[in-house]
């Protein structure tokens, strides 16, 4: 998804460094509080610049929505609760046990577990999996492409009738069963079973926006209150019982919307709240690292910004062009601009990830270290040797702060070369559209991505040439490497994301870097801050693909 976690806008979602994690909720086959260090019970209020786009699982698809609601609706898999790598291994979560995959890589074999019910108390059954999906298709949700390639999944979406079924789902409610067919192979199928959108509900949940009462879920918490752009509520569910997911610890966890970083994080320092969703604003920032650090940290997300150079167009046809572009780009400035949220880096696949080499993305990148003054001089003896030099360009960029800022630099940087670039800013709201539209013939500009779930091929599809369509704006570079292309379309048919698969996707991350055709720039970095009524020490979890974990949260 488009990184919107530091600022806001259509749709946001990580990674931390591998940490050593004791938290209050444990791993045990019971997945119940541990009363460590921290207290069982209690209530917390906490606070978030923007309501969620939603609080249904079929049409959520921010990190706003996302971190509050894997606590209350479970996929047939999850994630492991823990932090770094480790937090992106696969677990079952309704289902009894991970996939059976037929040697094809077609067919998904599950059975739900038994016993199961919904936070009101409604019995789960099998087939509310496909009454699920069923939603997503039929609420044409930003979901509906991850489950287009199920058998008739795209017939059913034609037909638009809400109670028909879709032919690649079958379930038997009696065994508890579950049988699910792919038109092909795809390697990332068992992540989207993992994915809020997956989240099981009733079987007789309406076809339609459920955020003011949110539908039961299966997860450690429910929505017990909802009132939109005001606030909403979790509370404990006392049913929930599955292995290796922890039930929480705090009983009551109320969100409150609240515009302004800065106040969120001044109401935090007085105990107000007991958790802010976003950064502290950067003026405030020096403060808390300085006075509040026992109870502040930062993480690296699982996100990539890079610029994109069109390869159609001159003068970033020229790959020595591309490789200037690399060499010339300061990204210490650009992480300034970001006020410290930014990690500068020179990788695609970002920390966290699958395939991921820090060596790659610091010391051993090939156009010099990016946290050291760029190479200026090189850079423009490759404009002038590539007969580039004064040749226009327009660079362009989307108005939200500091991305508008960001494009501006990268304009000034790309002068500093020796070309003749000028900014073009535009509303963030059709900035992707734009850019990627065939019409617009966008030569370069500034574009990011925050990952859907821990895989590769999450990302390396914004790479993909075979998937260009006129109008692609998931591509607006045109990168159309047939290596690349080939590689892609074979690793991510492999049905299990294993060490030496993933080492495949990092060799592959490294021929994109070192072939110039994207110039990545850096990682974005969230944040923990918590109040003094809180155990940061022992009650803290950042998870890798869904942000804090509020069911690890307790108090002193």
């Amino acid at each position: 998804m488009v990184d919107r976690s530091a600022r806001s806008w259509m749709l946001a979602m990580l990674a931390a460094l591998p940490l050593a994690f004791a938290g209050c909720g444990d791993d045990d086959d019971d997945g119940g509080s541990d009363g460590g260090a921290g207290r069982d019970g209690g209530s917390i209020t906490i606070s978030q610049s923007t309501q969620p786009d939603a609080l249904d699982p079929a049409l959520s698809y921010g990190l706003e929505g996302w971190e509050p609601m894997w606590l209350v609706y479970t996929a047939p898999l999850a994630y492991r609760r823990a932090e770094g790598e480790k937090g992106a291994e696969l677990i079952p979560g309704v289902a009894e046990a991970l996939p059976t995959i037929s040697p094809d890589g077609r067919t998904y074999e599950l059975t739900m577990r038994k016993g199961l019910r919904y936070s009101d108390g409604t019995p789960a059954r099998a087939s509310d999996f496909e009454h699920s999906v069923k939603r997503v298709l039929n609420l044409e949700s930003g979901g509906s492409g991850f489950f287009l390639g199920i058998e008739g999944a795209q017939g059913y979406v034609d037909a638009g009738r809400a109670e028909a079924d879709i032919a690649g789902i079958e379930t038997d409610d009696q065994t508890g069963a579950i049988t699910i067919r792919l038109t092909a192979p795809d390697g990332t199928f068992s992540n989207v079973l993992a994915m809020t959108f997956a989240g099981v509900v009733p079987g007789d949940t309406p076809f339609e926006n459920m955020t003011k009462e949110p539908p039961p879920g299966i997860g450690p918490y429910a929505l017990t209150e909802s009132e939109p752009n005001r606030r909403f509520v979790l509370e404990r569910n006392d049913r929930f019982h599955v292995p290796d997911i922890p039930k929480g610890n705090l009983d009551k966890i109320t969100t409150v919307i609240t515009g302004s970083r800065a106040r969120q994080a001044q109401d935090v320092i007085s105990g107000e709240f007991d958790y802010m969703f976003d950064s502290p604003p950067p003026d405030l920032k020096p403060e808390v690292k300085a006075e509040y650090s026992d109870r502040y940290e930062e993480h690296t997300r699982t996100s990539t910004f890079y610029v994109f150079m069109n390869v159609r167009l001159p003068p970033f046809d020229k790959r020595e062009v591309r490789e200037a572009v690399n060499y010339g780009i300061d990204k210490t400035a650009l992480a300034r601009l970001f006020a410290g949220e930014l990690a500068p880096g020179c990788s695609f696949l970002p920390p966290g990830m699958p395939g991921y080499d820090s060596a790659l993305d610091v010391e051993d990148c090939p156009w010099g270290d990016p946290t050291e003054p760029p190479d200026l001089e090189k850079a423009r003896q490759m404009i002038s040797d590539a007969g580039a030099e004064g040749a226009k360009v327009t660079v362009w960029g989307e108005t939200h702060d500091p991305d508008d800022k960001a494009a501006e630099a990268y304009a000034d940087m790309l002068n500093t070369i020796g070309l003749d670039a000028t900014p073009k800013i535009i509303d963030s709201a059709v900035y992707y559209q734009t850019i990627g539209s065939a019409k617009t013939q966008a030569q370069t500009g500034l574009t990011n991505w925050l990952q859907d779930f821990p895989h590769p091929a999450n990302f390396f599809f914004l790479v993909d040439g075979k998937s260009i369509q006129p109008t692609n704006s998931q591509n607006p570079g045109n990168v159309d490497d047939p290596e690349i292309n080939s590689a892609i379309a074979e690793l991510s048919m492999e049905p299990e994301l294993t060490g030496e698969v993933a080492a495949r996707w990092g060799e592959l991350n490294e021929k994109l870097v070192e072939e110039a055709w994207i110039a990545p720039y850096g990682h974005t970095k969230g944040a923990t801050f918590m109040s003094e009524r809180m155990d940061f020490e022992n009650c803290s979890l950042f998870h890798p693909v869904y942000g804090n974990d509020y069911s690890s949260f307790c108090l002193k």
